[in-house]
């Protein structure tokens, strides 16, 4: 080649982001006393329109049944469901039930972390769950906690948008049964 080079520039490599399969994404976080009485619900996205009270209920029920269930077949307690692109993960106490709404693939450190939450929550509000959750104050200090150890909001108290645009962070109002 008697001509001058040509030299190209460097290819610049792309990476692809992780896809949500591969990253674990939590969408929920719902505590519920022994009796599966709702304590708080944390959520990634807000409201749903579904009753989360009465979501931590069915969840809490169907956890009981299988567990019985396998019990009594001598295999122990379940600790996850898998549910199509979503995983719930369940942390269980003497005095309560943690579980956690996640998409991605199974995580064995999400169901670690769901049963030490359970343990430090019962250790630190020991007395409100034994009164069967009757101290509001106690409440609003599990819920501080979670909302710290999830890095999420309670989802009834997710910033609205107002009428003129602006961003407005109150309760969104409950309606009575």
């Amino acid at each position: 080649m008697s001509g001058p080079e040509t030299s190209r520039p460097p290819v610049a490599r792309v990476r692809k982001p992780r896809t949500p399969l591969l990253r674990r994404i939590v969408e929920h976080v719902f505590l519920v006393d022994r009796t599966g009485t709702p304590l708080v619900h944390l959520s990634r996205r807000g409201a749903s329109e579904k009753d989360p009270d009465l979501i931590a209920l069915m969840v809490n029920t169907v956890q009981t049944f299988l567990n019985e269930s396998f019990r009594s077949m001598g295999i122990g307690d379940v600790r996850s469901i898998e549910l199509a692109d979503y995983n719930l993960t369940f942390g269980r106490g003497q005095h309560s039930l943690l579980f956690v709404l996640y998409r991605g693939r199974e995580s064995a450190r999400l169901e670690r972390r769901a049963q030490d939450d359970v343990r430090a929550i019962e250790a630190r509000f020991a007395q409100v769950l034994k009164d069967g959750g009757r101290d509001v104050s106690g409440i609003a200090g599990m819920r501080r906690y979670l909302e710290l150890e999830w890095a999420m909001q309670p989802a009834d108290e997710r910033p609205t948008a107002s009428p003129t645009g602006a961003a407005t962070s109150g309760q969104a109002p409950r309606i009575p049964p």
